[in-house]
């Protein structure tokens, strides 16, 4: 007589399908929140920030349930399947498929973190790291976003071998100023600027003339009131209480996700009312599993999942897992090449394209 399973005692075996289920919940409304715009509800955005963890939760819990025969691990299973979907939004291996010919436009965006967030404090030693590091890509146009200038008289100093430039700089009480600024190698023939009510954050954009054509770049920085997910991860490092801080965080970012999505809203409805090209980058503080991403991605593609390689991330203090600064564009344009260069003169890396404009 062959031997029998022994069972696990009811009590474990009910934590465990339990924790199938909420497990299994909490990955499926973090697919949802690329759907759901934050004025209805926020509850399933909180949910797409931990959609990397909630896979290897699930993942986890399938192999328990596995080594355990459960018959609850089918659940986890067909809620595992969708993930692969996403997959290529954080990491991406393969060769790149070449697009139709065009005019080459290579654009670096990069968070500068006001010159002081990198690996060394010193201001004036990122701020020579980071003209040494586009020197070396060499790129048409920098879009910088939390820049920092003690004087705009300064600004003609930093990449002076760009010609033209587009800045718009919020004021401190200190006398200093800080706020986007794109430098282009081609001519700039009109600049504006998207302010967002009540925030220190911007959308500038700059209107280039490239071999005859015009093309539109937003040179994009979006994050109310500091509060976003960076700001969550630094307080978490930096806390005796973590379970606490992810409360008090989570409690102010309910109002920090309607305030974006306003703020990607107007961003959106502006490039659909120009005949131009629009290349939309910058700093967009949240993950690709948003309502900011998928509502930027609906008409545009991502040059990381068009042309990248190896994993996604552009956040240095939470390498490889969080990505939240991109190059977006129409399908026209084609990528041929995607670099996040691990450089350490912010706590965020630069996101390097090539471009080829039809």
């Amino acid at each position: 007589m062959g031997s029998r399973r022994k069972r696990s005692p009811w009590p474990l075996a009910l934590l465990f399908r339990l924790a199938v289920i909420a497990a299994a919940v909490s990955l499926f409304m973090s697919y949802i929140s690329l759907y759901i715009n934050p004025s209805s509800t926020s509850i399933p955005l909180y949910f797409g920030l931990y959609f990397i963890p909630l896979v290897f939760i699930n993942l986890f819990i399938l192999l328990l349930g596995i080594i355990r025969r459960s018959g609850a691990v089918w659940i986890t299973f067909i809620v595992l399947l969708p993930s692969i979907l996403f997959a290529d939004m954080f990491v991406r291996w393969g060769e790149v498929n070449i697009g139709p010919d065009g005019t080459a436009l290579k654009v670096c965006t990069y968070n500068v973190g006001t010159f002081t967030q990198g690996h060394k404090k010193d201001r004036n030693f990122n701020i020579s790291g980071i003209e040494k590091f586009i020197a070396s890509q060499d790129p048409h146009v920098v879009c910088f976003q939390e820049f920092y200038i003690k004087d705009t008289n300064e600004i003609k100093g930093i990449l002076s071998n760009y010609p033209y430039r587009y800045y718009h700089l919020f004021g401190t009480r200190s006398n200093t100023k800080f706020g986007n600024i794109t430098y282009s190698k081609y001519p700039i023939v009109n600049g504006g600027k998207l302010v967002f009510k009540g925030s220190t954050n911007l959308c500038i954009y700059t209107d280039i003339m490239l071999g005859g054509k015009t093309v539109r770049i937003y040179n994009t920085h979006l994050e109310s009131h500091s509060i976003s997910f960076t700001t969550l991860v630094k307080r978490m490092r930096e806390s005796s209480s973590v379970t606490e801080e992810i409360y008090e965080v989570h409690d102010r970012m309910a109002g920090t996700f309607r305030k974006r999505a306003l703020q990607v809203d107007s961003i959106v409805s502006h490039a659909n009312g120009s005949n131009y090209l629009s290349i939309i980058c910058g700093d967009l503080n949240d993950t690709p599993m948003s309502y900011t991403y998928n509502k930027l991605t609906n008409d545009k593609d991502d040059s990381f999942r068009q042309s990248g390689k190896g994993f996604s991330a552009t956040y240095s203090l939470f390498w490889p897992l969080l990505r939240i600064d991109y190059i977006l564009y129409p399908s026209p344009i084609w990528s041929l090449s995607h670099n996040t260069p691990r450089i350490r003169y912010s706590d965020h890396f630069p996101v390097v394209s090539e471009l080829t404009i039809p």
